[in-house]
């Protein structure tokens, strides 16, 4: 858990860095934000498809109706994008939150496959993040290696839910939480089987792997990032500011 918590961290400092430098990348050789914001579209597309497939996925499994999936860049107020959309109709707080963590877990689960079955990257009772390392640069040998690992890029940088996507996490925390205070004052409280332990320390080691990956990955992305910007300042001398 402490493991999980802690590499979160530099995972949301690397989504936002590259977020930000992938527009400003853009804008630097193009000059023109909406050619930056495709640019930038176009560079997570793998990604963002996946996401919106699975709200839609999620939404269609619990009974929620939708109408239409959306993969095309629309502007929000305040200046922001949505680079893609599915929309779904209202239901209860605990369907909406499994709709919006969907882009998550599908997420970690295609990471963890790409890196297990072209990568041999093992799910280790003890996550070794050198031993990812090791391995991914052991890969750099398979001439298809830049496409798995591209693909393992912009699915870990698209796949975080939106705000839109949280709105209905609050409430359901809420109700848990009341609901597990209520049972321990009662003293009906139960024991936690092992079993059920066990599956989330599964579950938990599942995930840090994954956003351990995406550290790793990202962090080669944004070692070339930062390259190509600097290489572009001094050729096009001119700067972003951020």
């Amino acid at each position: 858990m402490a493991f999980l918590a802690v590499i979160l961290v530099p995972l949301s400092l690397l989504t936002r860095w590259l977020s930000r430098h992938l527009q400003g990348v853009g804008l630097l050789f193009t000059g023109d934000y909406q050619r930056a914001l495709l640019i930038q579209y176009l560079v997570l597309l793998p990604g963002i498809a996946l996401h919106e497939l699975s709200h839609w996925a999620a939404a269609r499994l619990v009974g929620v109706k939708t109408r239409g999936i959306s993969l095309q860049p629309q502007a929000k107020r305040g200046g922001s994008v949505r680079f893609g959309s599915v929309k779904v109709a209202r239901s209860d707080p605990f369907r909406e939150s499994w709709i919006g963590v969907a882009p998550l877990l599908t997420g970690v689960a295609a990471i963890l496959l790409l890196a297990r079955w072209q990568f041999g990257v093992e799910v280790l009772p003890l996550l070794r993040p050198t031993a990812i390392w090791e391995t991914l640069l052991d890969s750099f040998r398979a001439a298809d290696a830049l496409i798995w690992l591209y693909l393992i890029f912009t699915i870990s940088n698209a796949m975080w839910p939106s705000e839109s996507d949280r709105q209905p996490w609050w409430s359901v925390a809420l109700l848990l939480v009341l609901a597990a205070g209520a049972l321990y004052l009662s003293g009906w409280l139960p024991y936690i089987p092992i079993d059920l332990q066990r599956w989330v320390l599964t579950a938990i080691t599942y995930l840090g792997t994954a956003f351990a990956l995406a550290v790793v990955v990202d962090t080669v992305f944004a070692i070339f990032l930062f390259m190509l910007e600097k290489a572009g300042e001094r050729l096009l001398h001119r700067h972003v500011e951020y």
